[in-house]
């Protein structure tokens, strides 16, 4: 079989490919297309994912004693039977089905009940991703390998067939986890480097880990935004502090091979002389006497003794160890995730414009006064969208906060009408 690999090259470009375990030779036809078709078009993480397609395909490849650049070399089509088990198969989970054995349903059929196999499913926008790549990948051996354009022809109808067989109402809802009021408060108290009850021992982590939730709550910003910041983005030294948000693709200073990044437009957010205190006080007391520290830009470096030691800290150790950590303090916290940081800014960013726009009494000629239209634009720059509409989704909690509130107003309106008609 094959494992998932990331190279790592000198001008820091991020290389992922498929290895074969037993020889660690690249695999030939997936390796090709990553440098003919994805290399310059797609993000690293993207690839990634594709190639992570790529690998379930050649376990449906084993289990079934064929390989389909084989079959297109000899002009082979696969049978219907054989694409029915392919599509079945991309609709599989992985990791589930690692641990559980599939079980056995009885359905009513021609001729009396039989058997059938049921299987944990992954999600339909999984699915959908799945079979897409599964139909680029043969389209793209249908170009690198000699065939007739008689066979390409046949070819082309299957990957059709392929499309047309991927879950029409794939995306999901946009309806995100929902803190209850308070619960981020609570959580932001016991991140305080101070606070008995936090969960890491060294001063230092806390420190360190303290800031990198404040700068997550207070600027909206991503994770791979938040552990890419470089110390030389960073403006501490005048009366208007600030941080810039910028893209740090292909880094050669970054030895992470899965590396955190910003995933759109650069920006520069201002910072409170608080924050700006917690980064000076982090940088120079902590981070400072880490050993390697200082051989690279990043803010956020790993403490804990060992080969990573001062490198740039990674996004497994903050989503499997950080994170995890500060969950396990209260049960209440389970449903906390980096992003849901962003969605409680958004929150609180439309809050503070309706409270603006109270403050002028709703007065469009004012000068203070935020337009819906300023307010987008003004969201677009502050998260990094490249479209206004994007932030769309991060609004929507604040629609239904006020939506629903209006909607209980008007059932006490009602009430009381219907309390004073009863008293007359």
């Amino acid at each position: 079989m094959y494992r998932l690999e990331t190279v790592l090259f000198s001008n820091g470009e991020r290389f992922p490919l498929l290895v074969n375990e037993k020889t660690g030779i690249p695999d030939f036809y997936s390796t090709l297309w990553v440098t003919v078709e994805l290399r310059n078009q797609s993000a690293v993480n993207t690839i990634r994912n594709k190639l992570g397609t790529i690998q379930w395909i050649m376990n449906w490849e084993k289990r079934n004693n064929l390989v389909i650049s084989n079959l297109i070399h000899n002009k082979v089509l696969l049978t219907e039977s054989q694409l029915e088990s392919l599509i079945r198969h991309m609709r599989i989970n992985v990791k589930k089905q690692k641990n559980v054995i599939n079980t056995k349903k009885s359905v009513l059929m021609k001729g009396g009940s039989q058997f059938i196999d049921i299987y944990s499913s992954v999600s339909l926008s999984h699915q959908y991703n799945r079979l897409t790549t599964l139909s680029e990948y043969i389209l793209f051996l249908s170009k690198v390998i000699n065939v007739s354009n008689e066979y390409i022809e046949k070819l082309t109808k299957l990957i059709k067939l392929i499309k047309e067989s991927r879950p029409k109402n794939h995306k999901p809802l946009s309806i995100e986890s929902e803190l209850p009021d308070g619960v981020l408060d609570e959580f932001m108290s016991i991140a305080n480097f101070s606070n008995p009850n936090n969960p890491f021992q060294d001063i230092g982590i806390r420190k360190r880990n303290h800031l990198m939730f404040i700068l997550l709550k207070e600027l909206g910003i991503r994770r791979g935004e938040l552990l890419s910041i470089q110390i030389p983005f960073i403006d501490i030294g005048t009366v208007k502090s600030s941080i810039t948000i910028r893209r740090t693709h292909d880094d050669k200073f970054d030895t992470r091979k899965k590396q955190a990044v910003s995933k759109t437009k650069e920006r520069r957010l201002p910072i409170s002389q608080k924050i700006a205190q917690l980064i000076d006080d982090y940088i120079m007391n902590y981070r400072s006497k880490i050993p390697q520290a200082n051989t690279h830009p990043y803010l956020f470096v790993t403490h804990r003794k060992g080969k990573t030691q001062g490198c740039p800290i990674s996004t497994s150790s903050f989503d499997n160890v950080i994170v995890p950590a500060m969950k396990k303090v209260d049960p209440k916290f389970s449903i906390i995730h980096p992003h849901i940081f962003r969605h409680e800014w958004n929150l609180d960013f439309s809050r503070k414009v309706d409270e603006n726009n109270q403050n002028v009494n709703h007065d469009s000629s004012h000068k203070d006064f935020i337009s819906p239209e300023k307010e987008a634009k003004m969201r677009q720059h502050l998260m990094g969208h490249t479209s206004e509409k994007s932030g769309n989704v991060y609004n929507q909690r604040y629609i239904r906060e006020k939506a629903n509130k209006i909607l209980l107003d008007l059932q006490i309106e009602f009430q009381k009408k219907v309390d004073n008609y009863e008293s007359e």
